[in-house]
């Protein structure tokens, strides 16, 4: 992480000379970041802190979808033929799998909301039986608060990147109630999963009988 911050800082003038095409090119590097599923929170604040609000947001959107679809698609057609006979029985695998099938975008949407590797996570919902677009929509409009908040905060620093990125900056209020929200939402995603699950096992009891 602390190599990730020296680059972010020693780039920062790389990116901002490029103009709109340096909009463009980070948005690039943040697709990159996420085939390694390397953190997007610095990532995020430090586009605001380059471009703005605006144009940080813009990056950091455009990234975030492009990646979201790559990885998906990675997972989808090189991957989950081969993972899922090796996590066929696999019951915790099958569940989720079963609930995501099931109720499709609500899960994604409410997962989206939890604190999670965002590149790792989008590999593994293309493990999962949910169909790509309503994958990639309800991942868009979901990541869209969180993506807002870290480009404002950066855009809001007057202090430099390395404040903005280093461990003893203030937390923003907002930052507080995003992850109050993830906490709910994760919860009411094991809810619904824990309800798929009783389901399939009331199933499979009525089969033996």
């Amino acid at each position: 992480m602390h190599r990730l911050f020296e680059w972010l800082s020693a780039s920062q003038h790389y990116f901002q000379d490029l103009g709109w095409i340096g909009i463009l090119v980070y948005a690039g590097m943040i697709v990159v970041a996420q085939l390694f599923s390397v953190p997007l929170s610095p990532i995020a604040i430090a586009a605001g802190v380059f471009f703005g609000f605006g144009g940080g947001w813009l990056s950091v959107a455009l990234g975030t979808a492009v990646g979201a679809a790559v990885n998906f698609l990675i997972a989808r057609h090189l991957a989950r033929e081969a993972l899922t006979r090796r996590l066929g029985s696999n019951e915790k695998f099958q569940v989720i799998d079963a609930a995501i099938a099931q109720e499709g975008w609500k899960i994604v949407a409410l997962l989206r909301f939890v604190p999670m590797p965002f590149g790792l996570a989008n590999y593994c919902y293309g493990l999962t039986g949910i169909a790509f677009w309503p994958y990639l929509l309800t991942t868009v409009i979901a990541i869209t608060p969180a993506n807002l908040l870290l480009a404002w905060i950066g855009a809001s620093a007057h202090a430099g990147l390395d404040s903005v990125l280093g461990k003893g900056r203030p937390r923003q209020p907002a930052e507080y109630i995003l992850l109050g929200v993830g906490l709910a939402a994760g919860c009411v995603a094991l809810v619904i999963i824990g309800r798929v699950a009783r389901a399939a096992l009331a199933r499979s009891q009525h089969a033996v009988e």
